[in-house]
Parts: structure tokens; sequence; C-alpha cells
């Protein structure tokens, strides 16, 4: 899907150290970055940076922490976040890390906040404001003149946040649902728990674990005994934060492991589970659902089971032909449905 912004963002111009803050905005747009030594990719996104680092591109895959940024940076590049507390983390960036006379270059969509954000940035580097439309985008290049000593709440993106609903898990902006238990992956768990399907296993994978409820709460309520090797891999960078914290809070040893579709993940395991996403950045992405299912036939045992719990109207069942020989059903509430997956193919 084009993005409006980005075509603006990338035709800037910048000097010393430039730095871009990126996150799934820039699925598909990697070959449209300047390369040089003078630019660097912070990224939030593991399949991006991969891509990225493909192209010679210098990108480095992090939630935006401050021991991945330089000490003081010349130009910045920044496209407009989904959530507020990611983009006041990004300004605050701008705050503390521009160099004197050094450019903001910012954009975003009106339905974004895109116009309020960029007064907020004006504000906080002293300049007088600068908006302007470029087709459907509002963008600015701010020059930072005065050292301000305020800066925006961006409380909620370092630290960790206790769910509401379960107390035990924790989360962060910068991925999605972090405030919340997913219905599809709280079905998958009761569908499981009412069918008694999980009750031991020697090896279990969280494939796209979020900040790791469904492996942790597996285990915390369904298995009698801990998986002698248990493993939870993501694409997002607050996911792998929070699903650390998690497992560490609630003592349970468990890899986190970044990972394209659980590209990086070595062996087989006995039991997987996964609620696949089945949007990639905002653009429905046909084939990501099929790349879950070839990525959890690779590292399915073969006599293990992968259990998925997709939306009604996705048919799984289809998809999973090619990469498993049985599929079954287990559960459908018309809104999720949950599906065994067993006996997979050759892995290619």
């Amino acid at each position: 899907m084009h993005d409006p912004a980005l075509p603006w963002l990338s035709q800037q111009t910048g000097t010393g150290q430039c730095v871009w803050l990126c996150d799934e905005h820039f699925y598909g747009f990697e070959n449209q970055l300047p390369g040089g030594a003078q630019h660097i990719y912070i990224c939030n996104r593991y399949d991006i940076v991969q891509r990225m680092q493909a192209l010679q591109l210098q990108a480095v895959f992090s939630d935006f922490a401050e021991a991945d940024l330089p000490g003081a940076i010349n130009t910045l590049f920044y496209r407009v976040s989904k959530e507020k507390p990611v983009v006041h983390r990004a300004l605050n960036i701008a705050a503390a890390k521009l160099a004197a006379g050094g450019q903001l270059h910012m954009c975003g969509l009106k339905s974004e906040g895109a116009k309020n954000y960029l007064d907020k940035a004006a504000q906080l580097l002293g300049c007088a404001k600068a908006t302007r439309k470029h087709g459907l985008a509002y963008c600015a290049s701010l020059t930072r003149h005065t050292s301000v000593e305020s800066t925006l709440d961006d409380s909620h993106y370092p630290e960790l946040r206790a769910l509401a609903k379960a107390p035990q898990f924790a989360s962060k902006p910068g991925q999605f649902g972090w405030q919340k238990i997913d219905q599809g992956s709280e079905f998958l768990l009761q569908t499981l728990a009412q069918q008694k399907l999980l009750k031991q296993t020697d090896s279990l994978l969280d494939l796209g674990c979020g900040y790791g409820y469904l492996a942790l709460e597996a285990c915390r309520s369904l298995l009698t005994d801990l998986p002698q090797r248990l493993v939870l891999t993501d694409n997002n960078a607050a996911a792998l934060i929070s699903a650390e914290y998690n497992s560490k809070q609630l003592h349970i040893a468990a890899e986190i492991v970044p990972g394209d579709c659980g590209d990086s993940v070595s062996g087989q395991f006995q039991t997987l589970l996964c609620n696949p996403p089945f949007h990639q950045g905002f653009a429905l992405s046909q084939d990501l659902t099929e790349r879950f299912l070839h990525s959890a036939a690779r590292h399915l045992e073969n006599d293990g089971s992968a259990f998925f719990v997709v939306n009604s109207f996705i048919a799984v069942e289809q998809k999973a032909k090619p990469y498993f020989a049985q599929q079954e059903t287990l559960a459908n509430n018309k809104q999720f449905k949950v599906i065994r997956l067993s006996r997979p193919r050759a892995r290619a």
C-alpha cells in the first residue's frame, strides 16, 4: 500500500550524522532510501532491518533505545508512528540529540494527528512552525534553535505496563494490542483447555509471540510440567522486550529470538502455538498467513501438533494443505477458529 508521506521524506536532504527512525510504514520502501555512511536507520521491525541490510544500508534493530542512538544527530528523519507514546519518544529524541542548527524532517497524515505533532516538535526545538501540505501528507523541516528543558510524556514507552485484565503480564507501546489480551489468543487457550489437548510437551514454540501471552499462559495454566525447550519469537522489538520481561517475571525459562516468521529459530518442536497477524504494516498481506504456515511446517516435529487461531473468514485449511498432511478444525465461534495442523510435509 502506497504511503503518501514517505516519498516527501525520502526527498529531503541531510548533512552530517543522519538518523532515520523507522517502523512498519517502511515496508516495501527500503530501496528508495539513501545509502552511505552518514545515514543510520533505527528500525523496530526485524524483517525491514534485514531488507535494509541486504541493500547495504546501515540498519539497527532497536526499540528506539538510547544505547542504539549516536551521541549527537545533525539530521533526523521521522515518519509519524501510529501510537502517541512512540511519537513522543521520537520527538524527545529530536529534542535531546539534535545538535544546534540540526534539522528534523518529519511527516505524517492528518488522521494520525500529524499537524498537532508537528506543532509540538517546533515548540520542543524552539523554532517557528513550518507545517505544509504535500499531497495527503503534512510535513515540516524544523531547525533546532534553542535548548528547551521540557519534554513530552513518553513514560509509557520505555516502561512496561501491567495489563488491567491480566496483571501478571506487562506490555509496552509499539506492538499490536499492547494493552489487552487478544481475543483470538484467549480463544485458542480456552479451546486447548476444554479439549485437554496440551497437558505435556517437551518443546514449545510461540511463533509471533507478541508479549508472550500464548506460550507463557500455556505454561502457567495448561502444562503439568514446563517444556525442556521454550522459544518465543517475533518480528517486533517492543514485543520481544515485553516477552523477555514477562518470562523472567513469571520465572519461566525461555529463549527470546528476533525473527521474521521464525526464520532465526533453529530445530523442531513437539508443539507450536500461533496467532498469525494477517496485516503487515497497514496493507493486507495475502501471503503472510502462508509464510507462517510454511515456517510452522519447518519447525514442527513429524509427530507434533501446531495449533493456529485465525479469523473465521481466513481459509487456513486450504492454505495449509501444501505444508501439512492433516488439518482439523477444533473450534469455531464465528469470529475465530482454532485449527490443529500435523504431519508436516517435506521441509522445503
